[in-house]
């Protein structure tokens, strides 16, 4: 089997097993008043520091419609802030206020806690493995220029 040919077989076991893990991550932790989209919005910023609305659409695959009330939200429960932007003072930028790290930060951890009870029972050279995958799967998912 070529190279092409062994991608093209990996790819829908790699998407299903990526899909439903994402979907176990979402599902079966304890509640978070925290969306999916307001996740994203403070994960992005939480890794990108200050950023624009339309960055944070487009770096996210979201129409900036989409995501205008999730900003607003998150304004409103004080977990990011508006900023006028430096170089440009009729747009603003977004940036994470402390409780707003504070709830992503506590967000993650639940998915942490419920991530690391689910490997339980894994040995050591599978979690090695998973290891070298996180990070081959980080590199996959890093948003890329269009």
């Amino acid at each position: 089997m070529d190279e092409e040919t062994c991608r093209e077989a990996m790819a829908p076991r790699l998407r299903a097993a990526v899909l439903r893990l994402a979907r176990r991550l979402r599902v079966d932790r304890e509640r978070s008043a925290l969306s999916n989209n307001k996740i994203a919005v403070l994960s992005h910023l939480a890794r990108e520091g200050e950023s624009t609305p339309s960055r944070i659409s487009r770096d996210e695959r979201q129409h900036p419609q989409s995501l205008t009330r999730v900003f607003a939200e998150l304004a409103a429960d004080g977990l990011i802030e508006r900023v006028v932007d430096p170089d440009d003072g009729r747009r603003s930028r977004l940036r994470l206020t402390p409780a707003g790290r504070k709830a992503f930060e506590e967000d993650m951890a639940l998915r942490d806690r419920w991530l690391a009870a689910a490997l339980h029972g894994f040995t050591p050279d599978e979690l090695r493995l998973l290891d070298d995958a996180a990070r081959l799967l980080d590199r996959i998912g890093v948003p890329r220029e269009s």
